[in-house]
């Protein structure tokens, strides 16, 4: 390898190494062990903190850090090695499979633009109508597709009508509502159905495998996808209120419009993505009334039907591209460390610990709290697998303190665990943030608004909807 071509010594990544064997070293010789826990205990926190310490400062490739787990797992004995390579669930990983391929077969379909070109429609122009338009537009697609899609698609649309209005970077308040608001849809949207997210079935998953309890597919529907819905146009409505939009030309619309509303009527392929997912996703509600129906089992027919010659959704290339390996790998990687904290009774120390008056608040003000520390965790942990891993354990343990119902507990895991909007730093925020139309101050201090309101929301409308559904 030539000097030109050879990987320059990066500084955080070489820091991020030394402190996470740092951590694991300390937690697995040094650490006091608390009265009631072994030392296992600690060996599974400290996995824990060092993987995360990997994670954020991208040291080195994610899917390395999760293999590692699997040697560290079994090497410290927080789980037998038996039970390590016997534990890993396919079931969150074939959705995920499902996920991306319906991802990747819409976004190879003008189906995204035809939606935006509605939301145009709507809008006219009107800068508070078109905020609001793209919100909601975001948040729907990213209940069926890929976050990240969704915002892609949104924030490039709309700020190529701020750039055709003239707006110039750093004053345009169009151009930071855009940012803001895209951005917190894309993530909130996508908490509508299982689908939306990978973090709903990972969450759905370890509630039941700690708790016992199924969330049926059509019951997280039901719980959620109002509460996203409601949550991006509250998100929108305040996101309009702190910036001064600026009017939009006719001319500025028509250059956007005519982009989008060139594909004339849906072509028979767009037809066919449409069908084969409104019957899988039909299939996957039945699941809630037939058992016999697996939802698993649906999602990977629909998988492999999606490219069998004559159907063929998707093209090879097209099916890589789309399928994001290192979030498979990390929640495979994550749920492991997740069983440690549960097996080692971590989980259960931390919350009798330090929530062990829990038992004596207002039924309310402990859902804030779950809440609340859910979104406070994502803020810490940008990355929403190993968020949910740490977040839901605590749950659970403060949900068998307290008497909180495991519907909530799955919702808020999936909800808050992959929503944040205080800092750009999570994928869904930075891919909206690095266009550069708005500073991190501004950020800083209007972002985190989205997140809160939606933690307040959730606060009073899960209880309410989970004991409807008789939870």
């Amino acid at each position: 390898m030539s000097e030109s071509t050879a990987p320059k010594f990066q500084m955080k990544q070489f820091v991020g190494v030394v402190i996470a064997v740092l951590l694991m070293l300390f937690f697995q010789f040094a650490c006091p062990v608390p009265e009631g826990l072994e030392r296992t205990a600690m060996s599974a926190v400290g996995i824990l903190a060092c993987c995360i310490v990997l994670w954020v400062t991208e040291a080195v490739p994610f899917i390395v850090t999760v293999v590692l787990i699997y040697f560290l797992i079994p090497i410290t004995n927080v789980i037998p090695v038996a039970d390590v390579y016997n534990a890993a669930s396919l079931q969150v990983p074939i959705y995920c499979l499902f996920v991306f391929t319906v991802s990747g077969a819409v976004m190879a379909t003008p189906i995204p633009m035809r939606i935006a070109n509605l939301a145009l429609k709507v809008a006219g122009n009107s800068p508070t109508k078109l905020v609001i338009a793209f919100t909601m537009a975001t948040a729907f697609l990213s209940m069926f597709i890929s976050d990240l899609a969704a915002a892609a698609i949104f924030i490039g649309i709309g700020l190529t009508i701020v750039e055709a209005n003239g707006g110039i970077k750093g004053q345009s308040g169009l151009a930071k509502a855009l940012t803001l608001a895209v951005g917190a849809a894309a993530a909130i949207g996508g908490i509508g159905t299982p689908l939306g997210n990978s973090l709903n079935m990972l969450s759905i998953a370890m509630v039941g495998q700690y708790m016992g309890v199924t969330v049926t597919f059509l019951n997280w529907c039901i719980i959620c996808a109002p509460l996203a819905m409601v949550g991006a146009f509250l998100a929108a409505l305040y996101i309009t209120r702190v910036f001064k939009l600026e009017p939009i030309n006719d001319d500025a619309i028509k250059v956007v419009s005519d982009k989008v509303a060139g594909f004339g009527k849906m072509s028979a392929h767009e037809i066919k993505v449409l069908v084969w997912f409104i019957i899988a996703f039909g299939l996957n509600m039945a699941s809630t009334w037939v058992p016999a129906i697996n939802s698993m089992l649906v999602c990977f027919l629909f998988t492999f039907i999606a490219y069998i010659p004559g159907v063929s959704l998707l093209t090879k290339e097209q099916f890589h591209k789309s399928i994001a390996w290192e979030i498979i790998m990390m929640i495979i990687g994550v749920s492991l460390v997740s069983s440690g904290l549960v097996s080692t009774g971590v989980a259960t120390w931390f919350v009798n610990t330090v929530l062990a008056g829990a038992t004596a608040w207002p039924f309310l003000v402990v859902i804030f709290v779950m809440c609340f520390i859910t979104f406070i965790l994502h803020i810490a942990i940008p990355v929403g697998p190993p968020c949910c891993s740490v977040a839901v354990p605590l749950l659970c343990a403060l949900a068998a303190l307290t008497g909180v119902n495991p519907a909530i507990i799955a919702a808020i895991g999936g909800i808050y665990g992959g929503v944040t909007t205080v800092l750009p730093i999570d994928s869904i925020q930075m891919i909206c943030y690095e266009r550069g139309w708005i500073t991190m101050a501004e950020w800083v201090k209007k972002g985190w608004v989205s997140t809160f309101i939606l933690v307040v929301v959730g606060t009073f409308y899960l209880p309410a909807i989970t004991a409807l559904l008789g939870y």
